[in-house]
């Protein structure tokens, strides 16, 4: 965002960053707010529904293009199984 290249950033939030629950690894409720921190157009969306997802991906796609500035977006989700073995 510091040089302002035209960016679709996806992050996929699934309350763990990898064997630790992101509570023990920072205090906001997200990613959602480093971006607009960084000055980015920022978008938190369910990352269960498909049709918000896409949705999402084609306005963060329009900034990117259409305003050439980047942008941020946060699917928030589940975790659905260990991340290793080494988490059962």
């Amino acid at each position: 965002s510091v040089h302002g290249c035209p960016t679709s950033f996806f992050c996929r939030n699934n309350g763990y960053a990898i064997s630790t629950h992101t509570d023990d690894q920072y205090k906001s409720d997200g990613i959602a707010p480093r971006g607009v921190a960084f000055g980015m157009p920022t978008i938190r969306v369910d990352g269960n529904d498909l049709l918000a997802v896409y949705a999402a991906t084609r306005a963060a796609r329009r900034i990117a293009v259409e305003e050439g500035k980047p942008a941020l977006i946060e699917a928030m989700t589940y975790r659905i199984g260990a991340h290793s073995t080494s988490d059962d």
